[in-house]
């Protein structure tokens, strides 16, 4: 039997020889954490729409350049979320009834492939119930987050100003890390509502500036 002054000395001589270092506390804590299944989900998802947007960028971008109106027409009608964000966007700013209709139709299919711009359109529009969308903050809100995960700014400011205005929503932790997701991409209306968290300020100015969506 190995005797336990062996024992120590064998131990310190692996240690002095760089043996595998044990893991950090907060490493281990970190890979012991339970993954939510919903929020997995939820992130496979998103990683197959962001390479699909990927790859129909190239051909939405030549059609676009050359001016090509047809070939984005076909491009939407074939499934390419940048061409239905397009000709969503353009129909919507038409006087014509039966082309703004076209235009939901379109930037509800955009958000559907995942296009952040269409996702943080159609998330207000459900968030506050405005343009004969039913009321439906929460499905609306997180419509929105789809569109803030992927860096986009005005989308970022508004799920941060519902979770910190929303009597429902309300939660100021939720607000206070969207906004430095905002302060983190440059973005100088999340770097004013944070100052307004901690001591003053008019979250209506914030409100106006995150823009209405189009």
């Amino acid at each position: 039997m190995m005797r336990p002054a062996l024992l120590l000395g064998l131990a310190l001589a692996l240690a002095a020889c760089g043996g595998p270092e044990a893991p950090k506390p907060e490493a281990a804590a970190e890979a012991l954490k339970p993954i939510d299944p919903k929020e997995a989900a939820e992130a496979a998802a998103a990683k197959v729409r962001s390479d699909a947007l990927a790859a129909q960028k190239p051909e939405f971008d030549a059609a676009l350049a050359a001016g090509d109106e047809l070939k984005i027409d076909d491009l939407a009608d074939a499934g390419n979320g940048w061409a239905l964000l397009h000709r969503g966007q353009t129909r919507l700013s038409s006087q014509d009834y039966t082309q703004q209709q076209g235009g939901f139709e379109d930037m509800e299919a955009a958000a559907e492939k995942g296009v952040a711009e269409a996702q943080f359109w159609l998330g207000t529009k459900m968030a506050y119930g405005q343009d004969g969308y039913p009321l439906k903050p929460n499905s609306g809100l997180m419509m929105m987050e789809r569109a803030a995960r992927q860096g986009n700014a005005q989308a970022i400011m508004a799920v941060g100003l519902m979770y910190e205005q929303d009597s429902f929503m309300a939660n100021r932790k939720k607000a206070r890390e969207w906004y430095e997701r905002g302060v983190a991409l440059g973005s100088d209306d999340a770097k004013k509502a944070l100052e307004r968290m901690d001591g003053g300020g008019a979250p209506e100015a914030d409100a106006e500036d995150a823009g209405e969506p189009l």
